[in-house]
C-alpha cells in the first residue's frame, strides 16, 4: 500500500512539474496591446516554474507562485502597425502569438445595443468603410455568468474585414474606426456585452458592497453563493431564515411608500379632489401599446360614471381588467377593494370588487384607483368589455362600461434604497441579472489586460428603477477602475435614445427621462464623457438602427478629452444655469457655440411656476442662450427640456450635436396643463 501511495505521489509531482503554461484570456493571435503604459501579462504554470515573456526587444522573467499563478509587466510599448510575435516560455513549453500589434485598447460593454452586430443592421444603414489599413480588431467575450470571479474566459481576436465584419459590435466598431482614423494607430476592442441585462450583474461584488444602496443585497448574494459553493445543507436553512424575515421587512417598506405618497396624504380618492391638471388616458390598453410604459411608483386614476336611477341604494359589482401591479380601489372616497403583492400572480388577476349599497347614494359614482408598480410596465391591460359596473344580483341584466376616458396623475416615483433584499430561490447565479455574475464571468478574466478606457451602452433594463441608476452606474465605473488599478481611466457613456410613443404633453412621466438624467449626473465622476443620441431613436424599436452616429459621438468625446485633440464642440449643448427675468427664463449652456433649431420652432421645452404646473412655452434662441416664457406663467421657477420617453428634441449647436435633456427642478410630483 505504501509503495502504491509513493508511486501515486511521484506521478502527481512529475505531472505538476511538466504542467503546460497557460496565459490570461485576452492574449492570443491578432491581439492589440496598449501603447504607452506598462502591459501586464499573466497566467498559470507549474508551481515555482520560471516563465519568460518575449515581445519586441523586451524579455521579462518571473516565477510561478505556489498555486502556479504568475504575472509580470512589459515596459511601455510604442504604437506599431507592423505585426510582431509574443512568446511565452515555461519549461519545455513555448506559446507563440502571431500578428500582434500595438495601439489603443478599449473595453466595450453593456446590453443589446452594444452587443448589436454589424451583420444585424439593415444593409441600408450599414457603413463598412474600412479603417486605415484595416487596423481595427475585436476580442468578443463568450457570454456566461458565474457566482465567483473567474480567471479565464473564452474569446477570439478577429481582424476587421468584409468577411468578419458581420460579427463585430456595430457601436464598438464605429467607435474604434473613428479612433484609428484620427490617431493612425491600431485599435483593439474587448467586447463584453450581453443583451437584456441590468447594470447590477456588471458590477463587482466588492463594488456593490461599498454602496449603501446595494450593500445588503450584495452581502446576501455573497453568503448564498458561498453556501452553495460548499454544498452544505445550511444553505437551505439560510434561505428559510431570509424568507421568514422577508414578509415583515417588506410590509414595513410598504408603509414607508404609503407615508410618502402625496395622494394618500392629500386624500385624492375624495370626490371633491381638484383634477384640473390631471391628464386623460384611454383605459384599458395592451402591453404592446402601453402609454404609461415602464413607470415605477404610484399613479392615481379616476372616473365619474353615471349609473341607472334604479341602481341607487343597491350593491353594485365593479369589474376591471388585470392591473399591473397592485391597486387600492375607492368608490366615492371609500376603499372597496385591494389586490396586493401577497396575492399569487397579482399582476395577472382581473379585479372583481363589490360596491356596498350604502355607498350608492346617487346616479353619479366616483371611481378612484391607486396603482402601485415596482417592476416593468404599469397599466390596465385587457379588453374594454372587462371594465364594467352591474348590479350585484344582476337582476336587470344591464352593465355600464367604465372603459374609455379616465383622468390620471402622478403619485410618487419609487426609490429602492430601503427595500429589503428579496430571498434567493435556488442556486444563485442562475439569472443573468443577479449581482456581479456577469462581472465575474465576462469582466474579471479581462483584468488586468492593459486598456485605455471603456465605452458603455446600457440602461434600458434599469428603466424600472431610474432613481437608483445614477448610484448604480457610478458603482460600475468605480468597481472597474478599482479592479484594473489604472486610476480613473476614461469611461464614455451612451445616453438612452428616444423611444416609445412620441411626446404629446409638455412634460410626460417617463422613466427613460429619469435614466437619462441619472446618466448625465454620472459626468460628475472624473474622466467621464457622454454621447447624446436623443435624436436618432425609433418609436417602434428599442434598437436604433443608426449605430454609426453613436460610435462617432462616443469617439468625439474621447478624442477631445483622452487624446487632447482640438475639438471644442465634442458634445451637444449641456444645461449650465438659468436666470429669471420678469416672466422669462434665460438658459445658458456649455458647448453652446452656434445654437440652432432644426425645424420651425424649438420643441420639448416646458415651464412652470411655484404651483408646479408645467405648460408648453415659447422658446427662442438668443445668441448662446435660450429664452423660455409662457403667458400662463407669470413667475417661472422651473424649466424642463426633453422630459419624456420620446421627445422631439431639436436644439443643436454648430457641430450638429443635439442638446442633452435636462430639468432645473427636483420635484417629485407636479402637474401638466392639458
Amino acid at each position: 500500500m505504501r509503495i502504491n501511495l509513493l508511486v501515486l505521489f511521484l506521478f502527481i509531482i512529475t505531472a505538476t512539474a511538466f504542467a503546460d503554461v497557460k496565459v490570461g484570456s485576452p492574449f492570443g493571435d491578432n491581439m492589440v496591446l496598449q501603447q504607452g503604459i506598462n502591459v501586464p501579462v499573466w497566467g498559470t504554470a507549474a508551481p515555482s516554474d520560471e516563465v519568460t515573456v518575449t515581445f519586441g526587444l523586451q524579455s521579462v522573467k518571473t516565477v510561478a507562485d505556489a498555486n502556479g499563478k504568475w504575472t509580470l509587466q512589459l515596459k511601455p510599448l510604442t504604437a506599431s502597425a507592423v505585426p510582431d510575435k509574443m512568446m511565452i516560455t515555461s519549461g519545455k513549453t513555448t506559446l507563440t502569438f502571431s500578428n500582434v500589434l500595438v495601439g489603443e485598447v478599449w473595453v466595450c460593454s453593456g446590453q443589446s445595443n452594444m452587443e448589436w452586430a454589424l451583420g444585424m443592421l439593415p444593409k441600408t444603414v450599414q457603413n463598412y468603410a474600412d479603417a486605415d489599413e484595416g487596423l481595427v480588431r475585436m476580442f468578443t467575450v463568450e457570454k456566461g455568468r458565474a457566482n465567483m470571479p473567474q480567471d479565464f474566459c473564452r474569446g477570439l481576436w478577429m481582424i476587421y474585414s468584409a468577411k468578419t465584419s458581420g460579427s463585430f459590435s456595430a457601436v464598438g466598431y464605429y467607435f474604434a474606426r473613428e479612433l484609428s482614423n484620427a490617431l493612425h494607430v491600431p485599435v483593439g476592442m474587448l467586447n463584453s456585452s450581453y443583451g437584456g441585462t441590468r447594470a447590477e450583474p456588471w458590477t463587482s461584488l466588492d463594488g456593490m458592497k461599498a454602496s449603501p444602496i446595494f450593500h445588503n443585497r450584495a452581502v446576501q448574494f455573497e453568503k448564498a453563493a458561498q453556501l452553495w459553493a460548499t454544498d452544505k445543507v445550511e444553505f437551505t436553512k439560510e434561505q428559510e431564515r431570509v424568507k421568514a424575515d422577508y414578509p415583515a421587512k417588506r410590509a414595513e417598506w410598504y408603509k414607508l411608500l404609503d407615508a410618502k405618497d402625496p395622494g394618500l396624504k392629500e386624500k385624492w380618492m375624495s370626490p371633491s379632489t381638484k383634477t384640473k391638471y390631471w391628464r386623460e388616458i384611454d383605459l384599458p390598453s395592451t402591453k404592446e401599446n402601453n402609454p404609461l410604459t415602464d413607470m415605477v411608483g404610484s399613479l392615481w386614476f379616476r372616473k365619474d360614471v353615471e349609473i341607472p336611477k334604479s341602481w341607487v341604494g343597491k350593491s353594485i359589482q365593479l369589474r376591471m381588467c388585470p392591473i399591473d401591479e397592485v391597486d387600492d380601489t375607492y368608490v366615492n372616497g371609500t376603499q372597496i377593494g385591494r389586490t396586493w403583492f401577497e396575492t399569487t400572480e397579482f399582476w395577472k388577476l382581473p379585479r372583481n370588487y363589490t360596491i356596498p349599497a350604502e355607498l350608492v347614494k346617487s346616479t353619479k359614482i366616483n371611481l378612484t384607483v391607486r396603482v402601485l408598480n415596482l417592476y416593468y410596465g404599469l397599466g390596465f391591460f385587457g379588453a374594454p368589455e372587462s371594465m364594467s359596473l352591474s348590479l350585484k344580483d344582476n337582476s336587470d341584466g344591464n352593465a355600464v362600461s367604465i372603459a374609455g376616458k379616465w383622468l390620471y396623475t402622478d403619485g410618487m416615483p419609487i426609490t429602492f434604497k430601503d427595500m429589503p433584499a428579496q430571498p434567493l430561490n435556488g442556486q444563485p447565479g442562475n439569472a443573468a441579472n443577479d449581482p456581479s455574475v456577469l462581472y465575474n464571468y465576462m469582466i474579471h478574466p479581462l483584468v488586468p489586460y492593459a486598456i485605455r478606457g471603456a465605452i458603455w451602452y446600457q440602461g434600458e433594463s434599469n428603466a424600472d428603477s431610474p432613481t437608483e441608476y445614477n448610484e448604480l452606474l457610478g458603482t460600475v465605473i468605480k468597481s472597474w477602475r478599482s479592479a484594473w488599478k489604472e486610476g480613473d481611466f476614461p469611461f464614455a457613456i451612451v445616453q438612452l435614445a428616444n423611444f416609445m410613443a412620441p411626446q404629446k404633453l409638455a412634460v410626460e412621466n417617463g422613466s427613460w427621462a429619469e435614466v437619462r438624467e441619472a446618466q448625465t449626473k454620472t459626468l460628475s465622476l472624473p474622466n467621464t464623457t457622454m454621447a447624446v443620441i436623443i435624436d436618432i431613436g425609433e418609436a417602434e424599436s428599442i434598437h436604433p438602427r443608426n449605430k454609426l452616429d453613436v460610435g462617432k459621438r462616443l469617439a468625439l468625446g474621447v478624442l477631445a478629452n483622452t487624446y487632447k485633440q482640438n475639438i471644442p464642440l465634442y458634445s451637444g449643448p449641456v444645461y449650465k444655469s438659468m436666470r429669471v427675468k420678469g416672466n422669462t427664463v434665460i438658459l445658458k449652456f456649455n458647448f453652446s457655440d452656434g445654437l440652432k433649431c432644426k425645424g420651425d420652432k424649438l420643441n420639448s421645452f416646458a415651464i412652470a411656476g411655484a404651483d408646479k404646473v408645467f405648460y408648453s412655452p415659447q422658446a427662442t434662441i438668443d445668441k448662446d442662450t435660450v429664452v423660455v416664457s409662457s403667458d400662463q406663467v407669470n413667475k417661472p421657477v422651473a424649466v424642463r427640456y426633453g422630459w419624456a420617453n420620446n421627445p422631439p428634441c431639436n436644439l443643436y449647436n454648430s457641430a450638429d450635436l443635439p442638446a442633452a435633456p435636462f430639468r432645473t427642478d427636483d420635484w417629485v410630483s407636479y402637474q401638466v396643463a392639458k
